[in-house]
């Protein structure tokens, strides 16, 4: 599981390169990279889409695509039949919570005692439509059997109070989407307590031990990114 987890952040780490690095810093400043309707984009998050089995959507598909990114980067980096995943965030963290075809290694936590680390998933609510305000109420609709609006990010580093994580469909306002880098705020213990977001979980792996240099790696792999991007706007391939 450990080396899943160095894979998927390598994996969330190239998807980000490809869209050109949209970034939101810990002040909300964005830097912008490619939005969901340039052509190459648009055909990408068709990929992302035929992991939840949907074929025949793509980026133009008025539907929210985050699920889809975070279920075709466990498949990406081999999860298996660790991981089932779905069109919907809570649908596959709650099947997470109850262990439905999904690896014990994979743990809900509740954000307000969970410390991230790399390669872990971290879960907010979203939305208009009376989204859970914490994570026990989360819990609650799920065991009502409601489905709830919400995003999932993977962590790809922990470093000086921030939390950096990589999602799919994030965009500086509600039209467009990106697969962009974030970094929140943590408190002095390390936990979630960026006010951006109304955090419900985090989504951690049992095997700690063997994550120790998932850090390291999602550094290298973004550095290694960087220098790429540089090299094909040099080349002019990047404009």
């Amino acid at each position: 599981m450990g080396e899943i987890a160095g894979r998927l952040i390598a994996v969330a780490a190239r998807e980000w390169d490809f869209f050109r690095r949209t970034t939101r810093h810990i002040d909300d400043r964005w830097d912008l990279g490619a939005n969901l309707d340039e052509p190459l984009h648009t055909a990408r998050i068709g990929e992302y889409w035929d992991a939840v089995g949907r074929p025949d959507w793509d980026g133009l598909t008025p539907e929210p695509w985050s699920a889809a990114f975070i279920s075709w980067c466990f498949r990406e980096a081999g999860a298996g039949d660790a991981f089932w995943g779905d069109e919907t965030h809570s649908v596959y963290v709650d099947r997470i919570r109850r262990h439905d075809r999904m690896s014990e290694k994979l743990v809900l936590h509740d954000p307000a005692l969970a410390i991230p680390r790399a390669g872990d998933l971290i879960w907010n609510a979203r939305g208009e439509r009376d989204p859970p305000q914490g994570y026990q109420q989360a819990l609650d609709q799920l065991d009502a059997g409601r489905f709830f609006d919400s995003h999932v990010d993977i962590v790809v580093a922990i470093q000086d109070g921030v939390c950096s994580s990589i999602g799919g469909n994030v965009w500086h306002q509600k039209v467009g989407g990106s697969v962009t880098r974030s970094d929140w705020l943590l408190d002095a213990s390390g936990r979630l307590t960026d006010p951006r977001k109304i955090w419900i979980g985090v989504i951690g792996n049992d095997l700690r031990a063997h994550l120790q240099n998932l850090e390291r790696i999602a550094n290298s792999c973004i550095v290694r990114c960087a220098h790429s991007y540089t090299e094909h706007h040099m080349k002019g391939e990047i404009t």
